[in-house]
């Protein structure tokens, strides 16, 4: 195997050089090179010695730092918003050890298909800045969508608004640290017992995620009352494939009713 050249920048004008050129990969928490083929790799870019490892709030918008780990997000979250739907997200989201090392910016760039993260950043309308050959803020999905956005860029803050929202997050799993087959992440803004708007991702579908809209539909300026819970999981149509599903249609109906319950949870609490 040949050997790496490491750099450790301090500034994000240094950082920013060094991940224009080529075969230069960024080094956060280190979990995703774990799965990741090296052999075109000539050097890695060390990140935490950068200015990247905070969260604060600005007129109602948080922004976190790309270098903060899951564990980071989950204890600042508590502090500002309790019921926050990234808090949900991330405190059960791999292990501890874990948790303590994956960043929120390694798992936007790599977006896993078991990720607990990025069904929250789509729901949040959640916007990313970048620096590098792509300098600037894109909204998440931009960066999902279009793959020249990650050649030669990092990613330095994720940004998004403080909504009063209801939320709830699922995970398909079989053992408590598992990774999920799938996941639900749920908004609902509700206003005199009737939903007035929500958002509803599903991740880990063939597609990586999908917005369940018929579903969204549904429950659109609908009152509480009048919603059937049997209604929601007949709407609800993925697709789902690869090696760590074992039946797909039994995958999407596992996923409906899910949702159902989440959705009757949310309403009633």
């Amino acid at each position: 195997m040949k050997e790496l050249h490491w750099y450790y920048p301090e500034t994000l004008a240094d950082a920013e050089t060094l991940v224009r050129q080529e075969n230069v990969l960024p080094h956060g928490g280190g979990t995703g090179l774990l799965l990741r083929n090296l052999t075109g790799v000539d050097s890695l870019i060390e990140l935490s010695r950068l200015p990247l490892r905070s969260i604060k709030v600005v007129d109602h918008n948080v922004e976190i730092g790309s270098a903060c780990t899951y564990a980071d997000v989950v204890e600042k979250m508590a502090e500002i918003d309790p019921g926050h739907i990234l808090i949900k997200c991330l405190h059960h989201s791999a292990n501890t050890p874990l948790r303590n090392r994956i960043t929120i910016g390694g798992s936007v760039a790599m977006f896993p298909p078991w990720s607990d993260l990025m069904g929250a950043l789509i729901t949040l309308d959640a916007m990313i800045s970048l620096t590098g050959k792509n300098s600037g803020d894109y909204s998440v999905l931009e960066y999902i969508r279009d793959k020249n956005l990650r050649a030669n860029s990092l990613i330095t803050t994720v940004k998004f608004k403080l909504l009063p929202r209801k939320s709830a997050h699922y995970r398909e799993i079989r053992t408590k640290s598992d990774m999920p087959t799938f996941n639900h992440t749920v908004l609902l803004n509700i206003e005199k017992n009737k939903i007035v708007d929500c958002r509803i991702i599903t991740v880990g579908t063939v597609l990586k995620y999908t917005r369940l809209a018929e579903a969204e539909t549904y429950l659109t300026n609908r009152r509480i009352e009048n919603i059937d819970v049997a209604e929601i999981g007949k709407l609800v149509n993925l697709k789902f494939a690869g090696s760590h599903i074992d039946d797909p249609e039994y995958a999407n109906i596992k996923a409906g009713i899910e949702l159902g319950r989440m959705i009757q949870q949310m309403v009633r609490s």
